[in-house]
């Protein structure tokens, strides 16, 4: 027989909120002393709770250790699973398995026979997911939020033709917008996307695909109300010449 401890932080913040790994690791010991159990190996690992146990880097190797007899001590339902499906279907293969699960904040082992264990288990299973609905939907908001600010929200780069001050605001790229507003010109006399493309690929040396002109075109959706001084400015920057005699 042999004791696990699983512990999970989904990052760093986590550790602010009485969640640490050596938080979780104290109370599963307490109560593994209370059940006469001892742990042997401690598995931790930094993942969100709403990837499924078995895709789990630390939680795979887990489940390919278990074995008849086994325990799993965890100190919070969160913190082994918040997606209610999937936490029933490995409480399930644990009771075949003849594995048992223990939660320290239900206080009990919920792949046993014992129906308060049980009632608690499905009932804290569904709040956990409601939990993490929850936090998805805050998130999606403060991204909205951020957008209609002008914010950066994250990504590889900022969108093409801004930069990031120190604020976290979007400020425009003059290099890049003198790209944007020769595209707006390009669009208003009437070329294609497909021929935009060719035209701004060839003069920066840079491949702008279909896709890129019309996603960027369609973002900045307004034109410029002077064309004749955009074009000079244009010719001005390190953009090649033949540029303004399309």
């Amino acid at each position: 027989m042999t004791v696990y401890f699983y512990g999970r932080n989904s990052d760093s913040e986590s550790f602010e909120k009485g969640s640490s790994i050596e938080t979780q690791l104290s109370k599963c010991k307490s109560y593994a002393n209370i059940k006469d159990l001892k742990i042997d190996v401690e598995i931790t690992e930094q993942v969100s709770g709403t990837t499924n146990f078995e895709r789990r880097e630390k939680g795979s190797e887990l489940l390919s250790l278990l074995k008849k007899g086994d325990h799993i001590i965890c100190s919070h339902l969160d913190r082994f699973s918040r997606n209610t499906l999937n936490l029933l279907t490995l409480v399930e293969k644990f009771k075949k398995q003849k594995v048992s699960l223990h939660f320290v904040d239900i206080g009990s082992e919920v792949t046993g026979t014992d129906a308060m264990g049980s009632v608690f288990f499905k009932l804290l299973s569904v709040f956990a997911e409601f939990y993490a609905k929850q936090v998805s939907e805050k998130s999606k908001a403060t991204k909205q939020r951020m957008i209609k600010e002008n914010k950066y929200t994250g990504g590889f780069r900022p969108k093409f033709g801004y930069d990031v001050d120190d604020n976290g605001y979007l400020v425009p790229c003059e290099k890049e917008q003198s790209i944007i507003r020769l595209m707006k010109i390009l669009r208003k006399k009437g070329k294609s996307y497909k021929k935009i493309s060719e035209v701004v690929t060839k003069s920066t040396r840079k491949k702008f695909p279909q896709s890129w002109v019309f996603n960027i075109l369609k973002r900045e959706n307004t034109i410029p109300p002077n064309d004749s001084v955009l074009i000079h400015n244009i010719c001005n920057t390190e953009l090649q010449p033949n540029m303004c005699d399309v």
